[in-house]
């Protein structure tokens, strides 16, 4: 499965990492992949 990568401004992700930490128990990082080519995969577990 692929995906392409959206376009997101700076604040957007700030506010959506500052939640993710704040509410989410037990994560400490969020990463954002800005892969462009070839486009980035996405696997399922």
């Amino acid at each position: 499965m692929t995906a392409e990568v959206p376009e997101l401004d700076w604040p957007l992700l700030r506010r959506i990492t500052d939640r993710i930490l704040a509410e989410v128990p037990g994560v400490c990082r969020v990463a954002y992949d800005l892969t462009p080519k070839p486009i980035g995969t996405i696997e399922w577990e």
